[in-house]
């Protein structure tokens, strides 16, 4: 396994592992008809405009396996809504069959390594209530500090923000 910056070559295989994600780790906490709507083309528009217009300080790694294929991802950046936080884990996806193995907290160590070097301090994410990531994040030294209404597809959901005060913490054991 082997954990490096993605570039805009990866966008097939990161648009193939967030459609595949989201349909295994959101199966019952989200809609089928929302989860059955969600392809790898509309995600590969989606990153194709991310890559071309990515927020500030905005970071991507991707994990592949022995082969090369893309198994997971993560990014973050910036702090999309300003507040206490000023690092934000955007995404952080892996294929369900490589879950569990630690490639997760290599993710998301990578992200925030970068952004200690561009002098972030501190770090948050958001998570749907009922992901099973919560614990892993939890894992890594996060803290549930405040849970929002989100509206994903025709229903209010609740999610959750994990928040880390000092972003040198993530992920070391």
């Amino acid at each position: 396994m082997k954990i490096r910056e993605a570039t805009s070559s990866d966008i097939d295989g990161i648009a193939f592992v967030h459609t595949e994600s989201w349909k295994t780790t959101y199966k019952g906490l989200i809609a089928d008809e929302f989860l059955d709507k969600i392809t790898v083309e509309a995600r590969r528009k989606l990153w194709i405009r991310n890559f071309e217009t990515p927020n500030k300080d905005e970071v991507m790694y991707v994990a592949e396996d022995e082969a090369g294929t893309i198994i997971g991802f993560a990014n973050g950046g910036a702090r999309r809504d300003p507040d206490l936080y000023d690092a934000e884990l955007y995404a952080l996806y892996l294929l369900k069959e490589y879950q569990g193995k630690g490639l997760g907290k290599l993710l998301i160590r990578s992200v925030a390594q970068n952004l200690m070097e561009k002098k972030y301090s501190s770090f948050m994410t958001w998570v749907l209530v009922g992901n099973p990531a919560i614990g892993f994040y939890h894992s890594v030294g996060g803290e549930s500090i405040s849970n929002i209404e989100v509206k994903i597809g025709n229903e209010l959901l609740e999610e959750v923000k994990i928040g880390w005060q000092d972003i040198r913490v993530i992920g070391i054991d």
